[in-house]
């Protein structure tokens, strides 16, 4: 039966949405996120999150230091208020508060690390750190650190009429107040711009203007300009009324106010400079600026003198800037010697070496040892440093650098020999004009930059007709260039002459913005670099208000007044603005007006200086220009750039997933919402079809293209522009300083110029605000726009021609097709020029402007076409009758039978779906390899072609890709394209779920909830199917991990990503295939453990005993799947034979036993289910049939004899160490080629006994076998190892002995408290041996016959071959192997008995030995199986080698080097153990103790930190069974194995509990 699932309504209100930052592992912020725009919604509150990674370098004492208020106190820029990152015993460390407030804002991390610059390598045999160098490393001391600053912006939250205006609706047009008239009768103009759909209008500064008129020449900045009003007014009168006009603008035209801020400079005539000269930049605080101001003057005088000088004053031609430049050579530059500026007096120089002569014979001896060792030009280098000195030297006066007199005869009396003083000054002139010799080539560069620099501006300014100078004589009028310097008038006759020659201001090509060019670094005032503006003067404000008091505080003012009128501002010249100034100055405005709305031109050249300005100064967006395009594919581009997500964009929604936020401002309360990634984007554009600094389109273009412009701007997802003058088709730009008519007032605006199209483009940009997916297509003179909204998927389509000049009435151009989509017409315009007789004469008057004549013709509607192809349903647009250049039409869109809550329909119900999805269920959904799926169902992983298979045929397979996908908005990704072609991985998803219902009843109702939305989502164009496939899986995959994870109730689960990726390969690893199972007559659907995919999967191959059981505790009992846990305990139980649980299972049908240590670890499993499972001790009671009857012979387990005998898990136990104690001897049943056909025949012999005379450690083994983990056999036959194993370990292997006196040592508890059976064994003489006495044997005998002591000396006492030591202060892999010499090898095998049976060890040994493990063993994810200094190390496994090398054919060297995973984790437990233990031991101060623990757990998580990196990134989402070579990668690797991800669970369970009471008793001493 169908299941069908009722779609809830909508909630009213959005989610709390918490925008989470991952910084880097030093705590800096990624490359990709280094501008972050965090968006202020009425509606929706938001909370920002920064999270790092516990054992990162910044996890330690990490806290955030943010100048956003958390406090709700005033917003200082200067004032950081610190939070701790909360520990919360997760794997990373989150710091979140939540974000109400607009404006920019720093962060940045401080943190602690550890002060260690030593190499911890440690590769000799010893070394001279190996006394407990890993408890002194827990002691040392930390170093404070912090990151960079860094930086967010949050957006305003602006309004119109109560409703927000979204920044990407703003419709901004620019108005000089000068040319409104009277402010009074504004209302009427303001009237007309609300008509042509403008919402926001820029005021061109209107304050008192300066000399040259300019509104950018402001003459006194608190004070609004008298011609706006009709009469004289006071100050507070003016500013009255102005603040009624901005009212009535935005209450009754809907319009929001910005003005212009001119921080930058004031007007050469501002009356405030003769009483504060000190805020230009003056010879008196700038003496540098000296030479510039005398070249300046000459300058000036030469164009008052030019005619006495027989020089013509009109330039006409390149030949006459040439004489011209002669001239100024001749009788500018050479009579000011500039030179003078630059080099040392070598007269004054020598006078004053003379006179120092005899004093510094005794005040400035030097030895002559330096000079004797140096020539040439480090002589004569070292010679300028000494006497002349390295200080930074500026041109501030003649003859200004000077020697040290004393020091230059100290000199020259070692460069004489202590000769006369005559022959050392003679000396001395030679020596300084060699000084000099630089300096006078630094002259003569800058006098070429000089000359080069007048002659390139004489040529613009005089030959170019566009300029204000062309055909102007040269005179004091018109200078040859325009004056650098302003003179102002004393306030009073004490002021110095320098303190009143001030530098105007101006702009340099190409400059940094971020340097001061009239600082004391700079010469660009004395080059002639600033192209000035000469009614400018450039104001010095230092670098904060105490450098200039009287002008930062006249500024404020300034800037208070504009922001409690106005809603914005736009920064005049703002990358020429101090950044200091400008960060003060908005700081202050934000606190009359939280939400102002900052915009910026920025002339950097480089969007990393701009995003320097953007975020520091809080700019919300930088103004973009189309009259920059010179082409309509430049125009497309422009187009493409600003703003916006291609159509079919994958939902965002696919990027956040359910969380909580912890608000801290009440009471720690738990906030459900939203939790979603921050990304990185470019700042906000706005984009202007022509500023009013631009050349109208009629100069640049053509007016035709006035309309294409202005609707290809519109349609950008971004703020958008215009100037007044614009619409009207202005012929020109209009100079705002020499321009004095005024607007035309117009009774309606829809029928002049642009008109009723413009007002329909505005309001229509402002209507789609929201339609953030846009396509931008160029063809030939046309450009199309489509803008659909994300969700709704309505659209509107804006087609251009654009009429660039030499456009043509017939450009080819394809019609559109538009799939899956219906088209309805909006509108369709064309603009044309009209003939001029058409001007009416009320349009040519001196006083009024105009625009010029044009017609602006309403088109037909294009011809809408539904036609059927291959892809389906599609609509063809046509082109109308006429569209020729000028033209644009516009059409809505709309997706033919989409439900506009599609998006919703998705996102719903799939909790409900798999509600009652089972573990093994949710392993079909989630995960299965090709192999398992071809073993159940018979179909195998998802192909896509140019990706290849699916790592998995579950949900997880496709998360591979799209979890890249999705967060870069991939879609020319072959996945996504291969959606595009057809419905077949829909109908895969759904169709595998079918054929399981057999095993799983259940995923019938997930198979629904997927075919309902399938049959939605096949409704819609090809083109959008990655959009709804990638959120419908998402939507799926995120309910399935949520159930999974529901049903996995330990303890460890939840607490973080990592545990949680973790714990879901228990899902991954565990599942039914038909091929085998835990018995041979397993029940339909019953889960077994793979040791790894996609290796180990199915029939014989799939449950290995040793994996299984060094998994079982993480896997199963940390996740809480106790059930599970038993029944393979139980399986395995049930085939003990000759004492020994099979190495191979095979669902108990033909299992394998070669294998010494699965034993082991069954028995730790079985302890370990004991000791966490709820009344656990009921295991040993729990009876099961056995296999095989009489625990030795074989029988079919189809016979009646297999099953017909039980015993309980004890007597299972019993059996075990029964039958070790007397001995095992046996030959492998079926032994042979079908068997093992690599193997020698003597191989097949396994014995084991139990030396219980001298160690009681379990042996066994053989030189032809390998009965532990360590165990390829040899199979090359070119290299002669065909059945040679390549590490047989024979003897006592130390993890077995670890595991046996683990095994022991819980049995003799158990006996203790009377809940075991037997007390002991019996031995192969008899005697019979208690569990106390074998327990207290193997403890006694460990030390003496493993330990390699760090002094030779004490060889004898420990039983070792001082000849076989390759490296002291460890422990021996094995004990009385064949070969001797493999005892000493180094292993991580150590690390194993370490965690199992830490009473084993000596405390001191064991933390000598972990240090080696950690300098020589440890590797980037896994230990390195073998120490890199044996002859045997070979670090790289590639098992299809076919060389004669029996070192490596054939992957022999499985163990003799690649980095094995699953041990990674018991040496972080080891550690753990012996450092905690040590350190509680030895700690005096709680303060001591929790210091040194804490950097041991940072260590130990600081070692999982590429771990957690690899999970994430795996296409398997697990660890790999090994790596080569320091973690590279093995491609004959398990991807994900059973007991790497298994163990590292165990051990984050076991840090889990310990470093809770860490931090406990860390917040208590903090």
């Amino acid at each position: 039966m169908t299941t069908r699932f009722s779609t809830p309504a909508q909630p009213d209100s959005p989610p709390f949405m918490v925008w989470n930052l991952d910084l880097n592992e030093d705590g800096t912020t990624p490359r990709d996120k280094s501008f972050i725009r965090i968006p202020s919604s009425l509606t929706q509150s938001c909370a920002l999150r920064f999270r790092v990674l516990i054992g990162s370098t910044a996890s330690i004492d990490a806290r955030l230091h943010t100048n956003y208020p958390l406090d709700g106190s005033d917003y200082q820029r200067t004032k950081f208020h610190s939070k701790k990152f909360n520990f919360n015993h997760q794997t990373e460390l989150i710091c979140e508060f939540r974000v109400q407030r607009p404006g920019p804002y720093q962060y940045y991390l401080s943190y602690k690390s550890i002060d260690d610059d030593a190499d911890d390598r440690c590769d000799a045999i010893v070394c001279a750190d190996d006394c407990n160098p890993t408890v002194e490393r827990a002691y040392r001391t930390f170093k404070d650190r912090r990151t960079p600053t860094a930086y967010f912006l949050v957006d305003p939250q602006l309004t119109l009429g109560g409703q927000s205006l979204p920044l990407d609706g703003i419709v901004l047009q620019s108005m000089s107040p000068k040319w409104l008239g009277l402010m009074k009768d504004w209302s009427a103009q303001l009237a007309a711009s609300s008509k042509m759909g403008y919402n926001m209008i820029h005021f061109i500064p209107m304050q008192q203007r300066g000399g040259s008129d300019s509104p950018y020449s402001l003459y006194d900045q608190l004070e609004l300009s008298d011609d706006l009003f009709e009469k004289p007014l006071k100050r507070a009168e003016k500013d009255t009324r102005l603040r009624e006009m901005l009212l009535e603008m935005n209450h009754r035209y809907r319009m929001l106010g910005v003005t212009d801020m001119v921080w930058n400079h004031t007007a050469y005539n501002s009356k405030w400079l003769c009483d504060h000269p000190e805020a230009g930049f003056n010879l008196e605080n700038s003496p540098h600026l000296r030479s510039a101001f005398e070249l300046d003057t000459a300058l000036s005088e030469f164009s008052r003198d030019l005619s006495d000088l027989g020089l013509d004053r009109m330039v006409h031609s390149v030949e006459d800037v040439e004489q011209l430049m002669a001239g100024v050579d001749k009788h500018v530059v050479q009579p000011l010697r500039l030179w003078e500026f630059y080099v040392i007096d070598v007269e004054t120089a020598i006078k004053a070496v003379d006179e120092a002569w005899d004093v510094a014979a005794e005040t400035e001896p030097i030895a002559d040892s330096k000079l004797s060792q140096l020539d040439g030009d480090q002589r004569t280098e070292w010679l300028r440093s000494h006497i002349v000195g390295n200080q930074a030297y500026t041109l501030s006066e003649r003859y200004g650098r000077t020697i040290d007199a004393a020091r230059t005869a100290a000199v020259l009396r070692v460069l004489s020999n202590n000769g006369s003083k005559e022959e050392a000054l003679a000396q001395l002139r030679n020596l300084l004009d060699l000084l000099n010799m630089p300096y006078y080539r630094e002259y003569d560069a800058d006098v070429e930059a000089i000359m080069k620099n007048i002659s390139e501006r004489v040529k613009y300014e005089r030959l170019d007709q566009g300029s204000w100078k062309f055909g102007k004589p040269i005179d004091d009028n018109y200078k040859i260039v325009d004056p650098l310097f302003t003179t102002v008038e004393a306030s009073d006759s004490s002021i110095p002459d320098d303190r009143l020659h001030l530098a105007n201001n101006g702009w340099i090509w190409g400059g940094n913005p971020l340097d001061n060019f009239a600082g004391p670094q700079s010469k660009a005032y004395l080059r002639r670099e600033v192209i000035v503006w000469g009614d400018c003067v450039k104001l010095n404000y230092g670098e904060k208000p105490e450098d200039n008091p009287w002008l930062w505080e006249h500024m404020r003012q300034y800037t208070l007044n504009m922001a409690r009128v106005f809603h914005g501002f736009r920064i005049d010249n703002c990358h020429s603005t101090p950044i200091e100034l400008a960060e003060y100055l908005l700081d202050e405005a934000r606190k009359v007006n939280p939400n102002l709305y900052v915009i910026a031109e920025l002339f950097t050249g480089s969007e990393d200086t701009d995003r320097i300005f953007v975020q520091r100064l809080g700019i919300n967006s930088l103004i973009r220009e189309a009259m920059q395009a010179w082409d309509p594919h430049e125009m497309s581009r422009l187009a493409h750039r600003h703003g916006g997500r291609p159509i079919g964009s994958l939902a965002l929604d696919c990027l956040g997933e359910p969380g909580f936020f912890t608000d801290d401002e009440h009471g720690g309360a738990r906030i459900d919402g939203i939790v979603a990634p921050l990304s990185g984007s470019l700042p906000h554009a706005m984009f202007f079809d022509c500023t009013h600094d631009n050349e109208m389109p009629a100069q640049k273009r053509t007016m035709e293209d006035s309309l294409p412009n202005a609707a290809i701007v519109a349609m950008t997802a971004c703020a958008t522009g215009s100037t007044r003058g614009y619409d009207e088709l202005y012929p020109r730009h209009l100079n705002v300083v020499h321009e004095h008519r005024r607007y035309a007032v117009l009774d309606d605006p829809l029928n002049v110029g642009l008109g009723e199209a413009k007002a329909r483009i505005n309001r229509l940009h402002r209507e789609i605000a929201q339609y953030q997916e846009v396509h931008v297509h160029q063809e030939s003179e046309y450009v199309t726009v489509h803008r659909v909204h994300p969700v709704t998927r309505e659209g509107v389509l804006m087609i251009a021609h654009c009429a660039f000049k030499g456009a043509t009435e017939d450009a080819p151009f394809e019609n559109p097709r538009l799939y899956g989509t219906a088209a309805a017409p909006e509108f369709a315009y064309r603009l044309q020029s009209a003939p001029p007789d058409s001007l009416d004469s009320s349009m040519t008057g001196d006083e009024i402007l105009h625009g010029l004549p044009s017609v602006l013709k309403e088109l037909d509607a294009p011809g809408i076409f539904k036609h059927t192809g291959s892809s389906g349903m599609y609509t063809e647009l046509v082109l109308p009758r006429g569209f020729g250049p000028g033209s644009v039409l516009v059409v809505r869109t709309r997706l033919v039978d989409f439900k506009p809550n599609l998006d919703w329909k998705i996102r719903t119900c799939a909790d409900e779906a798999v509600s009652k999805l089972d573990l093994g269920a949710l392993n079909v959904a989630l995960y299965r390899c090709d192999a398992e799926e071809r073993d159940t169902i018979g179909d195998g992983s998802y192909n896509v072609p140019g990706l290849g298979p699916l790592p998995y045929c579950g949900l997880q397979g496709w998360f591979t890709h799209l979890k890249h996908i999705i967060p870069s908005n991939d879609l020319g990704h072959p996945l996504c394209a291969h959606l595009r072609q057809g419905w077949w991985a829909l109908d895969y998803v759904s169709g595998r779920l079918r054929k399981y219902s057999k095993v799983y009843p259940q995923l019938d109702s997930l198979a629904d909830w997927f075919d309902e939305r399938w049959t939605l989502v096949k409704r819609v164009p090809n083109f959008m199917l990655p959009r709804y496939f990638a959120l419908t899986m998402y939507t799926a995959y995120q309910a399935l991990l949520g159930r999974a994870l529901a049903l996995m109730p330990g303890e460890i689960v939840g607490r973080s990503r990592f545990t949680n990726q973790l714990a879901l390969t228990s899902v991954q690893l565990l599942g039914h295939v038909s091929s085998t199972g835990l018995r041979p007559d397993s029940q339909v659907g019953t889960c077994s453990m793979s040791a790894g995919l996609p290796h180990f999967s199915t029939h014989h191959m799939r449950c290995w005993g040793r994996d299984v059981f060094i998994a079982l505790e993480g896997l199963l009992l940390v996740t809480g799947r106790f059930d599970e846990a038993r029944e393979h305990i139980l399986a395995f139980g049930s085939t003990l034979k000759h004492g020994l649980i099979p190495n191979l299972l095979d669902s108990g049908r033909s299992p394998r036993y070669n294998a010494r240590d699965a034993t082991w670890f069954w028995l730790q499993a079985v302890q370990s289910y004991c000791m966490l499972a709820p009344d656990g001790l009921k295991l040993l009671d729990v009876s099961v049939k056995r296999r095989f009857p009489d625990g030795e012979t074989f029988v079919p387990w189809d016979s009646d004899k297999a099953y017909s005998k039980s015993s309980t898990i004890a007597e299972l136990i019993q059996e075990i160490m029964q039958r070790h104690a007397q001995g095992i001897k046996f030959r492998e049943w079926n032994a042979g080629p079908n068997l093992d056909s690599q193997m020698r025949d003597e191989g097949f012999d396994v014995s084991i006994d139990v030396d219980f005379a001298h160690t009681g450690f379990v042996s066994g083994g053989s030189q032809w076998n390998c009965g532990t983990w360590m165990d390829k056999m040899g199979s090359s036959e070119k290299a002669g190892i065909r059945g040679v194993p390549a590490t047989p370990r024979d003897g006592a292997d130390i993890e077995i002995v670890g595991l046996q006196k683990s095994t022991l040592r819980w049995l003799s508890e158990l006996c203790r408290k009377d809940q075991f059976y037997s007390k002991g064994v019996v031995s192969a003489d008899g005697t019979s041996i208690s569990y106390v006495q074998w327990d207290q044997l193997v403890q006694t005998s460990f030390e003496k016959h493993f330990w390699v002591p760090l002094d030779p000396n004490e060889d004898a006492a420990y039983n070792v071959n001082s000849s076989l030591v390759n490296r002291r202060g460890i422990y021996r892999d094995t004990y009385g192997a064949t070969a001797e010499w493999a005892d000493y090898q180094f292993r991580p095998n150590i690390s194993v008995a370490m965690t199992v049976a830490p009473e084993l060890f000596d405390p001191e040994h064991a933390l000598i030995c972990l240090h080696k493990i950690s300098a020589v063993l440890a590797a980037p994810l896994g230990m390195r199986t073998l120490d890199p200094r044996d002859m045997r190390y070979r670090p790289d496994y590639d098992n299809s080698n076919d060389s004669d090398d029996p070192l490596v054919a054939q992957g022999i060297n499985y163990h003799q080097g690649p980095e094995w995973l699953w041990p990674t984790s018991y040496f972080l437990r080891a550690r753990l153990i012996f450092l905690h233990n040590y350190i509680k031991t030895r700690a005096g101060q709680p303060s001591e103790l929790t210091h040194a623990l804490r950097t041991v757990y940072h260590e130990l998580h600081a070692h999982m930190v590429n771990l957690k990196h690899h999970i994430s990134n795996s296409a398997f989402a697990g660890l790999p069974e090994l790596t080569n070579h320091n973690g590279s990668y093995c491609r004959d690797s398990c991807e994900t194995q059973a007991w790497s991800s298994g163990c590292l669970l165990m051990a984050l369970h076991e840090m889990a509990r310990l470093e809770s009471a860490v931090h406990d008793a860390l917040a208590q001493i903090n």
